[in-house]
C-alpha cells in the first residue's frame, strides 16, 4: 500500500498552518504522515500544534537557519518510511480531498513505478482568486521547475540521498530537483499527472523575491546541468524580461 509523508515547514503562519492542515486531514486517502517542521514560531503556532489531536501528525518546533534547512529536517525524518514525499508549505493545500486517492490510482496504473511524480496547480493570489497553471513537460527542466514544489512527489528510496543546497537560499528545490532526476530514464521514472494537485500560496518569500531566484537559477544551470555560460545568462535575461512584464501587467490591473 503506496504510503506519503507530507512535509509541512511553518513560521509564524498560523493562518496558513490551519489551512494547510485542514487540507491534508480531509484526504480520502489515509495512509499517510503529516511532518511538521516549525520554526520556533512566537505566534501561537506551537501552542495550536500543541492542542492538535491528531495521530498522523509529527511535530517538532525549534529554531532552524531558513526554509532549507527546515526543509532538509523534514526531509531526514520523511525518508524513514517508504514510499513518496511531498513538500507542502503551510499556506498551501492539496487542490480537493481526492488528490492522494487519485495519485495511488496512477502509480498503479504505470507500467514502471514512479520515481518521481508531479502535475497542474492552482496559483492562488493575494486576493484569493485560483488560477489554474498546466504543468510542463519535464524535458523543459533547464529553463526552470516544470510546476510548483507543492505538485511534486520524491520517492523516499532515491530522497534518501538528496538534500536541498542551503546555499541556494531561493532556489535550493530546482537545485533539488535537477539531482533527484540525474541518471534516471525519464520515460518511465517520471509520471505527469493531467489533473491540479494543489493550491499554491503565492505570497511566499521566493515569489516576492523572485529576481534575486532567477540569479540563482542561472548559477544551478551552469553548474548542475553544465549549460555553457552564454546560454545561461540568455536565459536569465528572457526569464528576467518575462517576469518584470508579468510584475507590471499585475501592478496596472491588466
Amino acid at each position: 500500500m503506496t504510503g506519503f509523508s507530507i512535509v509541512t515547514i511553518n513560521w509564524n503562519n498560523l493562518e496558513g498552518l490551519k489551512t494547510t492542515y485542514e487540507s491534508v486531514v480531509a484526504q480520502t486517502y489515509r495512509n499517510f504522515r503529516w511532518i511538521v517542521v516549525d520554526g520556533a514560531s512566537s505566534d501561537g503556532s506551537q501552542e495550536w500544534l500543541a492542542g492538535l489531536d491528531e495521530p498522523r501528525a509529527e511535530i517538532a518546533s525549534e529554531r532552524d537557519k531558513g526554509i532549507y534547512d527546515a526543509m532538509n529536517k523534514g526531509l531526514r525524518k520523511a525518508v524513514e518510511t517508504p514510499g513518496y514525499t511531498l513538500f507542502l508549505n503551510s499556506g498551501d493545500a492539496f487542490a480537493d480531498p481526492q488528490v492522494l486517492e487519485r495519485i495511488v490510482a496512477a502509480i498503479e496504473a504505470a507500467a514502471v513505478p514512479p520515481r518521481f511524480i508531479y502535475g497542474d496547480f492552482y496559483r492562488k493570489a493575494a486576493n484569493g482568486s485560483l488560477t489554474r497553471i498546466a504543468a510542463k513537460p519535464i524535458e523543459r527542466l533547464p529553463l526552470g521547475l516544470p510546476a510548483s514544489h507543492q505538485t511534486m512527489y520524491f520517492e523516499n528510496e532515491r530522497l534518501r540521498e538528496m538534500h536541498f543546497r542551503e546555499n541556494y537560499r531561493l532556489s535550493a528545490d530546482y537545485c533539488m530537483l535537477i539531482e533527484f532526476l540525474t541518471g534516471m530514464d525519464r520515460s518511465t521514472a517520471v509520471l505527469q499527472l493531467p489533473f491540479p494537485l494543489c493550491v499554491f500560496d503565492t505570497t511566499g518569500i521566493s515569489h516576492k523575491r523572485r529576481f534575486e531566484a532567477l540569479k540563482e537559477d542561472m548559477q544551478i544551470r551552469m553548474r548542475f546541468l553544465q549549460l555553457p555560460w552564454v546560454n545561461a545568462v540568455t536565459l536569465y535575461c528572457l526569464h528576467y524580461v518575462h517576469t518584470h512584464t508579468k510584475q507590471l501587467k499585475a501592478a496596472l490591473g491588466k
